[in-house]
């Protein structure tokens, strides 16, 4: 079977004039190897150099044509509220919305991606009987369950029981408020981001999708690429519907050309669902030439039994002994971990004969240590009380930082010394005095949050200093430590998303900062280094 990159690569080569083609990928790494195939035939040709063609991922692809700039979660959350608050009156506080605000921002992205008329979407439920006749093309069973979500909130007549005006809605109250103003809502806050030359996602698709919709390729095109450049979409899978606006539009001006991994019966298989989206793909968008026929054989399955998941890791030195011997094998040969936990025991067993090695995921941010121990200290902060003048630590959350392994490899004599009288001691709450007295617990046990309840923005603007501060006071102990380099790596992304968020000045109650920092970070990984056109790939 020859790789599907190689045979597009191939094929594009002899052709001619690939520098003035644009290529769109899924994704980088589908790039990397397509660029690798590319050098191969040009040295398997003629040997003449070329230009490179153009080659981008097709999100990248969308963000250029449409000329905005992506704003980043926390900016479009506080853009939100405030389009939010100057539709509602009684608006809740920004720390009550900001939890479900990231919903409303995840419905706007996709009503925008897959380009749903969101006046209809968004439609009041005020009046029953609109819905009734606005939502003819509903199944018998899709307007049954309307009816009884709509019966919730109306009497025989069809109209609206719930008093929405009230300074006190109960539950369906409160919801019915929200809903009846989230087309309004999506209206102004796309002009908010517009204004400001930001979009989220969703609107950049939507936005180039709307220009083609209403002019022609070349005049939404112009100044941007080529007039005689052509585009090749390579590999694509499942397709919102403004990337099948681009697609169609491209298509039929005759700049377009469309490479599907669609050959062999195994992925032509319709109970295969990996064939559900390209299938219809093929049909409305032709493939640029016919590819390799036998495409992807029938997979031969070995199923080894293992009654744990770091058992796993530990058979694999075996496996890779029986199915890889040297480096074009090894090239050949991917690990796929079910679970982001295993990547760790699974590099710490890998045979020391294989030396090439890329993994191609990153290790979350909410598994580290250093995450846990930046937990383990906002808590701390949260739970201070004063007593007399004096500062008081509970001692849950100090002995919890006191077990944790990045935090404790920071701890020079002195330091693990007060720390170890601390724990003798055993007290319920412990006095700042018998916690200070080396620079490290001195720069972690100060009193930072002086009212937890209290929302303030010098008070966020302050415990976020104290986190970096914390950060750059533990980095320094631990740096030396080869065990504890990939911490060192998550510091600095914990570092910097801790200044993102102050930039924003958030006037919110402490927890919630503290939950919103987390939430931030749940998305973040550190990626690997490694070259992905040779070794093992996991």
């Amino acid at each position: 079977m020859q790789p599907f990159l190689k045979q597009v690569a191939d094929h594009y080569y002899i052709k001619g004039d690939i520098s003035r083609r644009c290529f769109v990928f899924p994704n980088r790494r589908s790039m990397v190897f397509f660029r690798k195939y590319l050098a191969e035939a040009v040295k398997e040709g003629a040997n003449c150099p070329l230009v490179e063609p153009l080659m981008v991922t097709v999100n990248d692809f969308f963000f250029k044509t449409s000329g905005l700039v992506q704003a980043d979660r926390v900016a479009q959350l506080l853009e939100l509220y405030s389009c939010y608050k100057e539709l509602n009156p009684k608006a809740e506080s920004l720390d009550e919305f900001i939890f479900w605000g990231d919903v409303i921002l995840g419905d706007f992205n996709d009503v925008d991606k897959y380009y749903v008329d969101p006046g209809q979407l968004f439609a009041n439920v005020a009046d029953f009987k609109q819905i009734q006749d606005t939502f003819e093309y509903l199944t018998p069973t899709q307007r049954k369950a309307i009816e009884g979500f709509i019966s919730h909130f109306n009497d025989l007549s069809g109209r609206l029981t719930v008093n929405l005006d009230t300074d006190n809605p109960d539950v369906k109250g409160r919801f019915l408020m929200i809903w009846n103003i989230l087309h309004r809502l999506y209206v102004r806050f796309n002009e908010t981001l517009a204004a400001k030359g930001l979009a989220y996602e969703g609107m950049v698709y939507r936005s180039l999708a709307r220009k083609l919709k209403e002019s022609t390729v070349e005049d939404v095109f112009n100044g941007i690429y080529p007039e005689d450049m052509s585009f090749v979409f390579v590999g694509l899978n499942a397709l919102n519907e403004c990337e099948k606006i681009l697609l169609r539009k491209l298509r039929d001006c005759g700049r377009a050309e469309f490479c599907w991994d669609y050959s062999g019966d195994f992925i032509k298989d319709p109970q295969n669902r990996s064939s559900l989206f390209m299938s219809e793909n093929v049909v409305e968008f032709p493939q640029a030439s016919e590819w390799d026929s036998e495409g992807m054989r029938l997979p031969e399955v070995n199923v080894v039994s293992v009654p744990s998941s770091v058992g796993q890791a530990k058979r694999l030195p075996d496996i890779l002994d029986k199915v890889c011997h040297d480096g074009d094998e090894l090239s050949q040969t991917a690990v796929i971990l079910p679970d982001e936990n295993l990547l760790l025991p699974v590099l710490n067993t890998i045979p020391e004969r294989i030396v090439d090695i890329n993994v191609t995921m990153g290790l979350p941010m909410t598994g580290s240590l250093l995450f846990s121990m930046m937990n383990d200290i906002s808590a701390i902060q949260l739970h201070v009380i004063n007593k007399k003048g004096e500062c008081f630590f509970y001692h849950k959350q100090v002995w919890d930082l006191f077990s944790n392994e990045f935090f404790r490899s920071s701890l020079d004599e002195k330091s693990k010394d007060i720390v170890s009288g601390v724990r003798t001691a055993a007290k319920y709450y412990i006095p700042q005095s018998e916690l200070n007295g080396t620079p490290l617990l001195d720069a972690v046990f100060r009193p930072v949050v002086k009212d937890p309840k209290q929302v303030s923005r010098e008070q966020i603007s302050d415990l976020a200093e104290y986190q970096k501060t914390v950060i750059r006071a533990v980095a320094p102990h631990v740096a030396d430590d080869p065990s504890l380099a990939l911490e060192l790596e998550y510091a600095k992304e914990y570092y910097r998303c801790v200044n993102m968020l102050q930039a924003h000045q958030l006037e919110v109650l402490p927890m919630t900062y503290v939950r919103l920092l987390s939430q931030i970070l749940s998305a973040v990984s550190v990626p690997f280094r490694g070259e992905p056109l040779k070794g093992l790939q996991i």
